[in-house]
């Protein structure tokens, strides 16, 4: 395998940026399991938990690989450029590698006990229910709401494995409910708002959730599931004790996404809409380092 084109591979599909994420994803949920089971997990960050978050970016990359093997025929005719459809990286380069990943995230999983197998386990294969889209694959395709709430629930499953690593007995509690259906809503509120275009800028081939709910409705659904995560993250916030400095920063950060999308149903413009896809990927981004910040 060429690591140059690996690079730009990954640089094209699953940029650095990506990555940071699901690590700071690892790491909002570390600190909350120490914050609530101090006792349980008394170690500083360490190994293990370098480990955790290179499992975590593994598992997420393969999530990124699966969806290149489904939609490698109609990205070949909507993308003929990227590195995959160009020939310079192939599927089974990239599968071996996530195969290599899902090793590591195993391993891990052993050394941070059973309970931590046994939620891996289930997020493998929920994961691979999600890569042959739950075999009715027509049938969901169809629906592209129904397709994306199948495929969002994997957020549950990653964050309650991560969780079991750091809790007695899978830490069935209320923060983990939370930090489940932040995770949950905070990535559906993203996945909305990456697929969402002008009427004139839809493509034949390509699906979108404004052609699927309407431009109008498209919006509404994105500052409809943020609402919901605002209010998820302020039950948490809470209940870390949070001071109040957090509670603004989210605050202003909806008040100015609420703006935008407000500008975007009066005057449709694609570069508008981007802009929101950026303050809803800020939104969750912050939204997690608040919650790292708190705590620490």
């Amino acid at each position: 395998m060429n690591l140059k084109n690996l690079f730009a591979y990954l640089q094209e599909r699953f940029p650095p940026v990506n990555m940071a994420l699901f690590a700071v994803l690892f790491g909002t949920v570390y600190s909350v399991a120490r914050y609530f089971w101090s006792s349980y997990t008394p170690a500083p960050f360490g190994l293990r938990e370098v480990g955790g978050m290179v499992a975590v970016i593994t598992f997420f990359f393969r999530l990124r690989v699966f969806d290149e093997i489904k939609d490698y025929d109609l990205d070949a005719i909507n993308h003929p450029q990227r590195v995959l459809q160009s020939g310079r990286v192939n599927l089974r380069q990239l599968f071996t590698l996530a195969v290599a990943g899902g090793v590591w995230e195993l391993a891990w999983s052993v050394w941070s006990g059973w309970p931590t197998v046994v939620c891996w386990v289930l997020a493998v294969g929920y994961s691979l229910l999600m890569r042959y889209e739950f075999f009715v694959g027509a049938f969901l395709k169809k629906r592209l709401l129904l397709y994306a709430i199948t495929h969002m629930l994997i957020m549950p499953l990653v964050i309650a494995w991560v969780w079991s690593a750091y809790t007695p007995d899978f830490g069935l509690s209320r923060p983990l409910y939370l930090l489940a259906a932040l995770s949950l809503l905070g990535g559906f509120a993203f996945e909305i708002a990456r697929k969402l275009h002008t009427p004139a800028a839809e493509r034949p081939l390509v699906d979108s959730y404004s052609k699927t709910m309407g431009y109008a409705g498209a919006i509404g659904a994105v500052l409809l599931v943020l609402t919901g995560s605002v209010l998820v993250q302020r039950l948490l916030l809470t209940d870390l004790r949070s001071p109040n400095l957090p509670f603004v920063l989210i605050g202003l950060l909806y008040a100015a996404t609420l703006v935008l999308y407000g500008l975007a149903l009066a005057r449709p413009a694609e570069k508008t809409l981007k802009l929101g896809e950026l303050l809803v990927s800020l939104s969750m981004l912050v939204s997690y380092v608040c919650v790292i910040g708190v705590v620490l």
